[in-house]
């Protein structure tokens, strides 16, 4: 059973309610919107209703029934999420319809005959051996479980007890399948019983193993076979969690304490092959097993106050929500142990206890931070890394150090909030700090290190260190992680960020290409990585048809537009809908950068001549920026980083509407926060100076748009930057300097017009060798084949010249400015 199946069950299990409580008049004109109803078919249909309650039932047949929005809806049928949206629609009014939808959330969903099928997909013909292997670990789970029960029994016998309790607890000696019939467990002891229909929800991913066992590759073999084994742990997962609900001898027995979870934490590697049956048991059956190891857990820390073993353990599942992107969940199993934590600090305990404890929480400010940063609580994330690091410094007052790999994890978040609190420089410099002190056998933190300084030397764009860093990062992963590895992904992931920032050709989108592919075969399911390769894959497809637009002939591009040169569009929608699926449609913080991706994509789409629904696209658009500029302002603040970006993007889609006013408005907006945020030669802000030079371009005001490109010349470094960009700042200053000519000629300036003709051939010639010397472009699918040559001791030492030659070209950078702008003044009071 699938997802649109389970929710279908849902609805018509819940009939009655519906027909009774839903109110179309209501309803209907937001789920048009939503383009779950169509305007043609379904509203009409409703509409014809001869009383609320009939209306409403005939909305129910519309949900139950889906139908083509039409062909004029270039997104196609109804959204995947569909019910996901119908049910946040109810949730805006939640005094009417809360009720109602904790009725649909709460509706068991079975599939039909299952218990035929288990039987049969016990019963692994194909493979007898490997049948009778799952059968015996089975049993010695089911048996080791109840040795502990028993062991917890004994030891509660031991203690004195001032009066005998009742218990309805049995002694076990013996749990087995039965040889025929497997969903069928036979227990002995004192007692003997046979428990039958025990079953397993969780199917085999068919398609995702096909794909692997036909690979040649040998990393994609050795995932097939990960990928068996952890569908084996999980249908004893499954089979254990459904013994303890129906087994009154095994109640107090919770599935997070028994060895099956135990080996499913104690493995970082492997966490990625659960997510998929985690997530498919969520939606279609609503076994929320995060949810029941999360309250397992705080269970077991209250009952075993201090216990450090059990706190390891809590850390270890605080790694695995987080993989699996429940991030709230985390941050509440880490507020839990820092209050566990906290009350031990006030006990008087041993030295050596206390340094435990001083430890847990040290790790627990690193874990916060991480939380914090996903939610974009960014005053939050420093306080936590200020916590922390006091804490360092009052145990180095009794000389103890914090572990090296601990102090690493802290430069890496502290570099992930300076990321996103667009403090660039600061990103740089704790990532440099985190690999001079990560333990060098330490490879998933260094890769995540190498990933995060790629991103600030991107934003920086420093491209020849930033190209270099994320090759490393993607060759070191490979090396160490293995391909098929979830770093590996987040490695191609930032390099892919750095291809769309400065390679921009069909390279670019060969590379997100695979990237995405590889994303999905690594994960098997529509998670997180797989939404962000989504977004990557958008903006490659976006930049390429961008150029391809530009270079056409105006006649071209009128005609109409290959379906394959828009897919930006659905790559977007559909990163959009998987991100909403996760973190569900209310959380609007954390769907931030898929708006912002999604408003993109739609804003590129209106930009094209060819377009039928600019009006739709371009109020989508707007509708989309309107709700990012708030979230961005109520979090970051009005004259931040963040919200002159959703000011840039505003920019740009009202200039694809030719609203020359509006976007000039908006661009001026963005460059007064660049001025307040950024340095001068930052090229966020050249880039946007560019941007509205183009717009007086546009517009024919070459007076106007000739000193901004002048100004962005000599701020460029032709010799050795090779970004596409610059071909554009070149070929605009050219294209002022010829119109002024002509119009110099027009108006017989001689002198004038050989002023400027003798501009225009310089610049030109600037643009020749630019292009001369930048004519081999870089082939990054060649460079991430290669073996990795390069040690992180020799990365580091390069790395550490590199960035003192920059501070000192910033700093003499610096001074020159300081000097032009004092030797000016005169200059201009002597002109005047």
């Amino acid at each position: 059973m699938d997802r649109d199946s389970a929710n279908a069950t849902r609805l018509r299990v819940n009939r009655i309610a519906l027909n009774q409580q839903l109110d179309p008049q209501e309803l209907v004109p937001k789920l048009v919107r939503a383009r779950i109803l169509s305007t043609d078919h379904d509203v009409q249909y409703i509409h014809q209703g001869t009383s609320r309650i009939d209306r409403a039932r005939r909305l129910v047949d519309c949900l139950l029934t889906p139908i083509s929005i039409g062909k004029e809806a270039e997104r196609g049928d109804r959204p995947p999420n569909w019910y996901l949206q119908f049910r946040s629609i109810l949730l805006e009014n939640s005094s009417t319809y809360g009720d109602l939808v904790s009725a649909l959330d709460n509706t068991i969903v079975r599939p039909p005959k299952f218990a035929e099928r288990v039987s049969d997909a016990f019963a692994d013909k194909t493979n007898h051996q490997r049948s009778h292997e799952f059968r015996d670990n089975i049993n010695k789970d089911l048996l080791n479980a109840s040795k502990q029960q028993q062991q917890q029994q004994h030891d509660q016998q031991q203690q004195p007890k001032p009066a005998p309790v009742s218990t309805n607890q049995e002694q076990i000696t013996k749990i087995e399948f039965d040889r025929y019939a497997m969903n069928k467990i036979l227990i002995e002891g004192n007692f003997q019983k046979v428990i039958d229909n025990l079953t397993y929800n969780s199917q085999v991913p068919d398609r995702l193993f096909q794909q692997l066992s036909l690979s040649n590759n040998t990393y994609d073999r050795e995932q097939l076979k990960a990928e068996n084994q952890a569908f084996d742990d999980m249908r004893r997962l499954e089979l254990m969690n459904n013994l303890i609900q129906k087994e009154k001898s095994l109640a107090n027995q919770t599935i997070f304490d028994t060895s099956i979870a135990d080996t499913i934490l104690s493995n970082p590697n492997h966490y990625h092959y659960f997510f998929k049956y985690f997530m498919s048991l969520s939606s279609v059956f609503s076994i929320n097993f995060d949810r029941q190891f999360f309250q397992s857990f705080i269970n077991s820390i209250d009952k075993q106050n201090g216990d450090m073993k059990l706190i390891d353990k809590g850390f270890q599942l605080y790694h695995f929500l987080y993989q699996y992107g429940r991030y709230e969940l985390c941050r509440k199993i880490i507020e839990h142990i820092v209050q566990v934590l906290t009350k031990q600090v006030k006990q008087q305990q041993q030295q050596q206890q206390q340094i435990i404890v001083w430890t847990y929480l040290f790790r627990a400010c690193c874990a916060l931070v991480q939380v914090h940063n996903q939610g974009m609580e960014i005053k939050e994330a420093w306080a936590r890394i200020e916590a922390a690091n006091e804490i360092s410094d009052n145990l180095k007052t009794t000389e103890i150090e914090i572990n090296n790999n601990d102090h690493a994890w802290l430069h890496f978040t502290t570099s992930q909030t300076a990321y996103e609190d667009a403090n660039f420089d600061a990103c740089i410099q704790f990532c440099y700090r985190g690999l001079k002190s990560v333990d060098k056998e330490n490879h998933l933190l260094i890769v995540d290190l190498l990933c995060s300084l790629t991103q600030g030397l991107t934003a920086k764009w420093i491209m020849n260190k930033a190209q270099s860093t994320a090759v490393m990062a993607v060759q070191y992963a490979a090396k160490y992680c293995g391909q098929n590895s979830p770093k590996y992904v987040y490695a191609l992931h930032q390099l892919v960020q750095f291809s769309n920032e400065f390679i921009q050709d069909l390279s670019s989108v060969e590379l997100a290409q695979y990237a995405f592919d590889r994303a999905r075969t690594v994960y098997g399911c529509e998670s997180l990585p797989v939404a962000h390769a989504h977004r990557a894959l958008s903006k490659s497809l976006i930049t390429l048809a961008s150029l391809t637009h530009s270079r056409r002939p105006a006649h071209e591009n009128k005609k109409k537009q290959d379906p394959s040169e828009t897919n930006y569009l659905h790559h977007a929608n559909e990163a959009y809908r998987i991100a909403q699926d996760w973190f569900g449609v209310e959380d609007r913080v954390r769907l931030f950068p898929f708006k912002m991706s999604l408003a993109h994509a739609l804003q590129s789409r209106l930009s094209a001549d060819t377009n039928e629904n600019k009006e739709t696209y371009f109020n989508d658009a707007l509708e989309l920026l309107d709700d990012c500029l708030h979230i961005a302002q109520n979090i970051f603040g009005t004259m931040s980083f963040k919200v002159a970006q959703v000011h840039r993007l505003r920019s740009a889609t009202y200039l694809s509407k030719k609203m020359y006013q509006e976007a000039e408005e908006q661009l001026n907006i963005c460059l007064q926060i660049y001025k307040l945020c950024l340095p001068p030669n930052s090229f966020h802000y050249l880039v946007t100076n560019a941007s509205l030079g183009l717009i007086y371009k546009q517009q024919g005001d070459y007076k106007k748009a000739l000193p901004l490109f002048q100004n962005i010349s000599r701020s460029l470094d032709t010799v050795t930057q090779s970004f596409r960009w610059i071909n554009m700042v070149l070929e605009s200053l050219m294209e002022c300097y010829n119109h002024l000519e002509e119009e110099e000629n027009g108006n017989e300036h001689d002198g004038s017009s050989s002023k400027e003709n003798s501009a225009a051939e310089k610049v030109r010639a600037e643009l020749y060798e630019w292009r001369r010397t930048s004519a081999k472009r870089i082939d990054l699918m060649s460079l991430i084949q290669q073996e990795l040559t390069q040690t992180i001791y020799q990365f580091l030492h390069d790395s550490t010249k590199f960035q003192g030659a920059t501070d000192r070209i910033h700093a003499l950078m610096h001074t020159q400015h300081q000097a032009k702008t004092r030797a000016s003044i005169p200059a201009t009071n002597q002109e005047a």
